[in-house]
């Protein structure tokens, strides 16, 4: 079927030989118009596939007024024909987006040529933006967050489903830069950067790990992030497609089951120490009279006074030992003073010619009740490994409480050691002193960072939130 074409032009001569030129190469005339006027309403009940126009038009509309009036109510491709060569006249052309303009007189073969392209780049168009609008609507069915970005990393879509999840309208978003405007972050709150994607070249990574989207100052928890290079809605560079869900309920699950297995680490850790206060009681009050009643019964029984005086040494000894392994087990101090006097006796009890404690603090009677064994043990496995293992000569600790966190840092100057390696063998159960520490940590919901080389020795920060501890 021939592609109709509506010709408006006041001139009879023009008008004719564009019709004749017309019809000669098998295309269909749909009507001659002389006026704005009558194209406008002759447009409401029928559609050519092309318009040539005359922009000196007579009446109420001239060319270009009419064009853009008939664009209200169709996508219709048009062709200017003008007399006139003003720039005035051209730049009020150009907004209504013509597909080409011919200068009168015209040629014949540059008439044909003009309607075949502007036939053909209409279509070409028609096909993108239905391609472009299918692609849309693909888009938004899919049951999955989902954003475009460029290479810059300005969004350029995002469906409605990533809109309700951020509780925003998706047109708010355009050419917010991902990373920059909108930031990504881990559970830790530690910035992500998505250029890492460009920088190692990899077309796609997916991860079940949960992250924050932080915008308008909330932050929005994602996971099943799939990220791929890909071409949209007819852009020339780069682009990115973004897939992922809302983790909100992954989120909440996750924290129960850590929650649970703190808790579990808390009640291990509290049994353990109710079992090292009753061995420390059974041999303070058990052994340690036990062995002052034979203490007594060697004096008074044996009369050899140097096999007397040896087994009376032996059995000294022993009780000297069963309270030394007593106190360790279970300090009196710990039992009887607070954290502050317990520490600073722990310290005192540490402090000889061969190295020297500095313990600062700012605690007053009383504080931290509720986690002064796990301080207590923390701080002494510190120094135990310190003096084990590091050859120190000065040691640090520091224990701070203020309105948001307590603070506690233990540091010293001695030969540090292989922290990679260390991790590794606490898999296969070495290294129970760091395991330790890192449990009971863990069991105050606290976070523990251990910085340790040859030249610097070993610095171990923690910290613990202090609204549950307060």
């Amino acid at each position: 079927m021939p592609k109709s074409i509506l010709i408006i032009e006041d001139s009879e001569i023009v008008s004719m030989h564009l019709q004749k030129v017309l019809q000669r190469a098998n295309y269909y005339v749909l009507k001659i118009l002389t006026s704005g006027e009558e194209a406008i309403e002759f447009i409401k009940k029928q559609t050519p596939d092309l318009i040539i126009m005359d922009v000196v038009l007579e009446g109420k509309f001239d060319g270009i007024e009419t064009s853009i009036e008939i664009n209200k109510i169709k996508d219709i491709p048009v062709i200017y024909l003008t007399a006139l060569n003003d720039r005035k006249t051209f730049d009020r052309a150009k907004l209504t987006f013509p597909n080409t303009f011919l200068s009168k007189p015209f040629a014949e073969a540059e008439l044909l040529s003009n309607v075949e392209l502007s036939l053909f780049k209409h279509q070409a168009e028609k096909e993108k933006k239905e391609s472009q609008k299918l692609l849309s609507t693909i888009l938004e069915n899919i049951k999955s967050c989902l954003i475009v970005i460029d290479s810059e990393y300005k969004i350029q879509y995002l469906n409605k489903f990533t809109a309700d999840l951020l509780k925003t309208l998706p047109e708010i978003l355009l050419e917010f830069k991902l990373g920059d405007d909108i930031k990504i972050s881990n559970l830790k709150d530690e910035p992500l950067s998505i250029s890492l994607l460009k920088e190692n070249n990899q077309d796609n990574l997916s991860t079940q790990e949960i992250i924050y989207i932080n915008f308008a100052g909330r932050k929005f928890p994602v996971n099943n992030i799939n990220i791929t290079k890909a071409k949209f809605f007819n852009k020339d560079n780069e682009q990115y497609l973004i897939m992922f869900n809302d983790a909100s309920e992954s989120l909440e699950r996750l924290k129960k089951v850590t929650e649970q297995k703190r808790l579990k680490l808390a009640a291990q850790i509290e049994g353990a120490e109710a079992e090292r206060a009753r061995v420390s009681r059974e041999l303070h009050d058990g052994l340690g009279q036990m062995l002052n009643v034979v203490k007594m019964n060697t004096k008074s029984l044996i009369e050899d006074k140097s096999i007397k005086e040896k087994l009376v040494e032996l059995i000294e000894a022993s009780i000297d030992e069963s309270h030394k392994i007593s106190e360790n087990l279970m300090p009196s101090k710990l039992q009887i003073f607070d954290l502050k006097s317990s520490l600073e006796y722990l310290c005192n009890s540490y402090d000889s010619q061969k190295f020297k404690i500095d313990f600062i603090n700012n605690l007053n009677e009383g504080d931290l009740e509720a986690i002064k064994i796990n301080i207590y043990r923390i701080v002494q496995e510190a120094l135990n490994n310190i003096i084990k293992h590091a050859n120190a000569k000065n040691i640090s600790i520091q224990l701070y409480k203020d309105l948001n966190e307590v603070r506690l840092s233990i540091e010293d100057d001695g030969n540090g050691f292989d922290l990679q390696k260390v991790q590794y063998e606490t898999g296969i159960n070495k290294s129970h002193g760091l395991i330790n520490m890192i449990d009971r940590v863990k069991s105050m919901e606290g976070v523990i960072d251990i910085d340790s080389n040859s030249k610097f020795g070993t610095n171990i920060m923690i910290h613990i939130n202090t609204k549950n501890y307060a």
